[in-house]
This record gives C-alpha cells, structure tokens and sequence, in this order.
C-alpha cells in the first residue's frame, strides 16, 4: 500500500474519531519509511491532541512542530541519551531534515557520546522462584470440589425422594 493511501485512511480515521487505529498506521508506515518527517508530525500531532507529550516528544523529535515542553517530557521520561537515540527509530538520514532539527539530533548523539558507553543487559534469565507450594491451592480446590458434589448429591437425593412421593 503506498503512502498516499495509508495517510487518506488516517486522515479517514482521525475523522471518525478513531486515533487508536490511525496511530497504528502511522507506526507501522514508519517502520517502512523511518526517515519521513511528515509521518512523524503527524503522528507527534496526534499524540499532542489525545494528551500524550512523551510520545509528542519522541515523534516530533525530528520536526520543526515539537514544542519545548514534549522534549522535555520525553527527555524526562528517558533519561538515558541512548535509549532516547533508539527510540527515535531514526536510520540517520538527514537530508530531509530541517537545520533545527538535524542539530537537535547532533546535539543528542553529543550527549549520548560524553555519557559512555550504552547499558547492556549481560545476565542470564532465572525464572521467579515460587513463594509458596503448590499443596495449599489443590487443597482447597479438592475442598470446593468436595462439597460441591456433596450439595449436589442431597440435592439429587431430594429431588428424587419428592418425585418418589
């Protein structure tokens, strides 16, 4: 589907008030083009009007339309400048970039930089560990059981004593 036609259905979407569903678009349009600034104003803009500045913020990173506070809100939300980098989904084309907007990037690649190296996860996974046995649960669920079918018999029994009378 091209791109013209995935922005006309979420402009349909937007229209009929289902921003869920043209957000869901627009994300997975960026995966394809990640370096499109329009995709990412207008999917900034979406996030501004349902009141969501860290997504504003991320989203309109790349754009002349994001607003001081969205930055702040995204900068505040991810302190980490690297994290910030590869939330951005950017592929470094920056081209089509504005000078404002290619500076802000510079400006937060420079931060990544003085700060390090990026984390890196270097454990292994161990499953939780269970608290408590699984004995307690089975008993009481045998104990439900239990008086379930006990009811169940003397309600069988009086049923079958009223239609014997």
């Amino acid at each position: 589907m091209a791109k013209a036609d995935v922005l006309a259905r979420v402009r349909a979407d937007l229209a009929a008030g289902h921003t869920h569903l043209a957000v869901q678009r627009l994300r997975t349009l960026l995966a394809v083009l990640p370096d499109d600034v329009e995709i990412r104003a207008l999917l900034s803009s979406i996030y501004r009007q349902t009141g969501n500045p860290v997504e504003a913020g991320r989203w309109g990173f790349l754009t002349d339309e994001v607003r001081d506070a969205e930055l702040t809100a995204f900068a505040k939300a991810n302190p980490d400048p690297w994290q910030r980098l590869r939330l951005l989904h950017f592929q470094g084309d920056t081209v089509h970039l504005s000078a404002t907007a290619t500076q802000r990037l510079v400006q937060l690649a420079d931060e990544a930089e003085r700060s390090g190296k990026p984390t890196q996860w270097a454990g292994s996974y161990r499953a939780p560990t269970k608290k408590r046995g699984v004995v307690v649960p089975c008993l009481f669920t045998f104990l439900v059981i239990g008086l379930a079918l006990v009811l169940a018999g003397i309600g069988a029994f009086k049923v079958l004593s009223w239609v014997a009378e």
